[in-house]
């Protein structure tokens, strides 16, 4: 099989590039009206800055999902101190286990994220990917689930959700704060999916919990599909790759997500909250010839505060080393969690159920 796939790129390989050259390439749009060529001075005013990032990982066994969590979020300020959690549990398969366990991972993030705060006075808190994005995603129970069990699970449990959260954060604890009223669920048809609709919720309520503090945070991305500067095929952060290699950024963008291009259908809780949030994006380069980041502030910035762009970059590039934070990057390495691990740890407890893989 993979001989014929060999000569097929060959076969293909003048064919794509073609089309590269001419849909991608050859992009008819004009960045310079969008870009500022700029050296960004490093700030080295003493303040502290934070970052955090999560990882998780599954095995499928004939009979549930084995699944791992590891999180973090580094503090520095002249000296570096680490918040990390992490679990190890089982769920049963259903059809919205991708979606379930990146709510997992986003909850530890989140909560993290509030602990560095709590903890410590915090200049900057870099969020890794973009906080937007988790909150325009669908809820996955949003239409699975009738109206009257939503309604329900929200008269019922979101007050009660609502305060064993404070407690939970109050104490520094770390986990799916959700999981206390996974029996109770069973009075619904569906436990599972009920289940999956408060733990959305808990994801909402502690992302709000974190936009209280918009000021101090900021998402950071490496990847960006998003078009809202140039509406073209190819992203925009593509394009702005291609126009320049220097240092710069591009000119900020306002965001909301109840505008056209985001609309979506009211969020179960702190809806005016939501609703009354801008974002603004911009796109970096932070050395010369580096690769280029999306920046999204839970905040409005216009053209005419243009310092103020300059005067976070300069703090964030003297935290940064071959154009990336790296206390992100730390907190990538420290808490990705391998096949290998995986393995390991399902050994560790001692599962004898099989996958379903091992005639392979």
């Amino acid at each position: 099989m993979l001989d014929s796939l060999y000569q097929r790129a060959l076969q293909k390989r003048d064919e794509i590039n073609q089309k590269i050259s001419d849909d991608f390439m050859d992009a008819d749009v004009d960045p310079s009206q969008y870009w500022i060529s700029h050296k960004i001075e490093e700030d080295d005013g003493n303040c502290s800055i934070a970052a955090g990032d999560g990882s998780i990982n599954k095995k499928n066994f004939m009979g549930f999902i084995f699944y791992a969590i590891d999180a973090e979020c580094l503090v520095f300020n002249d000296k570096l101190m680490k918040i990390g959690s992490s679990e190890i549990d089982i769920i049963p398969h259903h059809d919205f286990v991708e979606d379930r366990l990146r709510n997992y991972m986003g909850i530890f993030e989140v909560k993290n994220a509030l602990r560095a705060l709590n903890e410590h006075e915090i200049k900057y808190l870099l969020f890794d990917g973009s906080i937007m994005g988790n909150l325009i995603r669908p809820i996955p129970m949003e239409k699975r689930l009738k109206a009257e069990i939503k309604d329900k699970i929200k008269k019922k449990y979101v007050p009660r959700l609502v305060k064993s959260l404070d407690l939970d954060l109050k104490n520094s604890e770390v986990g799916i704060t959700s999981s206390q009223f996974s029996e109770e669920m069973e009075e619904f048809e569906d436990p599972v999916n009920a289940m999956i609709y408060l733990e959305s919720i808990e994801n909402l309520l502690v992302i709000k919990k974190l936009l209280e503090n918009k000021r101090s945070v900021m998402g950071i991305s490496k990847t960006s599909t998003n078009r809202e500067y140039f509406d073209y095929k190819i992203p925009d952060m593509a394009i702005f790759d291609r126009y320049s290699r220097e240092e710069g950024f591009s000119k900020p963008r306002n965001l909301r997500i109840f505008d056209d291009d985001f609309k979506r259908e009211e969020f179960p809780v702190a809806n005016d909250f939501f609703k009354g949030l801008t974002f603004t994006i911009f796109y970096v380069r932070l050395e010369n010839h580096k690769n280029i980041l999306k920046f999204e502030l839970p905040y409005k910035v216009d053209e005419t505060e243009l310092d103020q762009i300059k005067k976070l970059l300069g703090t964030i590039k003297n935290h940064s080393a071959e154009g990336y934070p790296l206390l992100l990057k730390k907190a990538h390495n420290d808490v990705v969690i391998k096949r290998k691990d995986l393995e390991n740890l399902s050994k560790i407890i001692g599962f004898m159920e099989k996958s379903g893989r091992e005639m392979l």
